[in-house]
């Protein structure tokens, strides 16, 4: 059990509350300067909700504001879920925090080191820190669809390679958390949504959450602007309550919140502030800077702005969650018994929930002189709308211009990942060369000759927007294809991914 911190003053309930109020305003014009539709809110303050809030609209056409229940897509805050679900587990004897992953995935067998596989532990894959590279663009396609099938989840893993020794750095990995779920699943012998309901989300009276699409209300889930696992502002405000009980020296109907809110590795270490990341949280005592989940800090050239520096320190969990359409923010102040919810319906420019998150953090906190974060989310928009230009600009400046096209016919065809989770079918349609991946229409692109072999698929602006295409970095708008001995057109080489500089293999069928 965690003990209690020792509680010092405090203001009440009511100055919080207006103080809140007072705010909201500025949080509206951040939504709005990141041209964000829909947003909402919520505060737990001394263990009492006291904020419960909602600004834009769930349903811009149908001018639908939405409500404490309405539901959204949480991303990655649902790391904590899958962690939290780790520990039921591990209480119940079925898994073991330090046992090698491989204890329960036989076939885990990393290509590039095998050793590797009868190291890892479950801590590991939780606190990313097993150094592997994150390749979210392999698995992550047009409109948010997940590419690749969930039973090709343990071939994938062994396909990634690694970018640091296995403990040695912080690097976030999504593949890890659905590694995590396929052990969960082959544990407990029935689907991972089936398993957070049964072990936790029934357990502490979540019943507005569930990872079962069938079990989702029509016409409660925020219409995403531009799926998974839906929450909505009661069920977070409730969930961060349960989280915070061992803070309060409470008996949890959860077991081992302790080692899932325990700092494993450091994201951050420094003479000033260290960032530690649990299971699914990052943990940072103010000073500190937050938003480091998010992709707001590859948006601001001078880095994260560092909150709390004039204030008493606090020790506060948080983590940031992006998916297609959605944006979102939870945080828990321990000392406080506080919680923040910050839910949104949009991939705006630049990550408002976040900076709408941070602004009320300080409210709660009670900063003296808070900080104005309009101009860190102007910035961070301003960024987010020339991100297509520089790509753009970036790719035109390499482009050898004048060189011979190769003849369409001789390119087309099926080629396959290594892996077999993945093929690029390249095929011609009305005179234009054109691609796309495991077959599915949704994910289809055109081709047209960028210099030598290779042909670039970058989109209009608003096309790369509409379609939700932001993990496809520079080099990932192009594919190259190569000759055999033979001077046949038989491999095509994918850079999809910056930490694998040698790029993704394709052989033609």
């Amino acid at each position: 059990m965690v003990s209690s911190p020792c509680q010092s003053r405090t203001p009440s309930r009511e100055t919080i509350l207006g103080s809140l109020n007072s705010v909201l305003p500025q949080v509206d014009e951040i939504r709005k300067t990141g041209g964000n539709v829909g947003m909402s809110i919520g505060v737990m303050y001394r263990g009492e909700v006291i904020l419960k809030h909602h600004l834009g609209f769930a349903n811009l056409e149908a001018n639908e504001v939405a409500n404490s229940s309405t539901r959204y897509p949480l991303g990655s805050l649902t790391k904590a879920f899958v962690a939290t679900t780790i520990a039921q587990l591990v209480d119940e004897g079925l898994l073991n925090w330090d046992e090698p992953v491989r204890t329960y995935i036989p076939e885990l067998n990393f290509e590039s080191d095998p050793s590797l596989s009868s190291r890892l532990t479950l801590i590991d894959l939780l606190s990313h820190q097993t150094g592997l590279s994150r390749s979210d663009a392999l698995w992550i396609g047009a409109n948010g669809e997940t590419i690749i099938p969930k039973n090709l989840t343990v071939t994938m893993c062994n396909h990634l390679v690694p970018v640091y020794p296995l403990r040695s750095n912080w690097l976030y990995n999504n593949w890890m958390y659905a590694l995590a779920g396929e052990i969960i699943e082959r544990i407990a012998g029935m689907p991972f949504g089936e398993v957070l309901e049964t072990r936790v989300l029934h357990k502490v009276g979540l019943t507005e959450t569930t990872m079962i699409d069938e079990k989702i209300p029509p016409n409660s889930t925020a219409v995403p602007y531009l799926i998974l696992d839906d929450n909505t502002v009661n069920d977070m405000l409730k969930w961060g309550h349960v989280m915070l009980n061992p803070f309060r020296d409470e008996n949890s109907v959860l077991s081992g919140m302790s080692t899932v809110l325990s700092g494993h590795s450091f994201m951050n270490r420094s003479y000033g502030f260290d960032e530690l990341y649990t299971l699914g949280f990052a943990k940072v005592t103010t000073p500190a800077q937050f938003g480091k989940i998010g992709f707001n800090p590859s948006l601001l050239k001078q880095g994260m702005p560092v909150l709390g520096t004039n204030s008493e320190p606090r020790l506060v969990f948080y983590h940031n969650g992006a998916i297609n359409g959605y944006t979102s923010c939870f945080m828990l102040i321990p000392e406080l018994d506080a919680v923040i919810v910050v839910l949104s319906n949009s991939i705006s420019q630049g990550d408002t929930a976040d900076w709408a998150s941070q602004t009320i953090l300080q409210v709660v906190l009670d900063i003296p002189s808070p900080m104005d974060f309009l101009p860190h989310a102007e910035q961070a928009a301003n960024t987010w709308r020339s991100t297509y230009r520089t790509i753009s600009d970036t790719l035109e400046q390499e482009r050898t211009p004048g060189t011979e096209k190769p003849p369409y016919g001789e390119l087309e065809g099926t080629y396959w990942h290594e892996t077999k989770a993945l093929y690029l079918q390249v095929f011609q349609d009305g005179g234009y060369l054109k691609f796309n991946i495991n077959g599915k229409p949704s994910q289809e692109h055109e081709l047209s000759h960028y210099h030598y072999n290779s042909f670039i698929f970058l989109p209009t602006a608003d096309d790369r927007t509409r379609r939700g295409l932001f993990d496809y970095n520079t080099n990932a708008w192009l594919l190259h294809f190569e000759k055999d001995s033979e001077d046949s057109f038989q491999r095509l080489v994918w850079n999809i991914d910056d930490q694998t500089p040698s790029g993704e293999v394709f052989i033609k069928s």
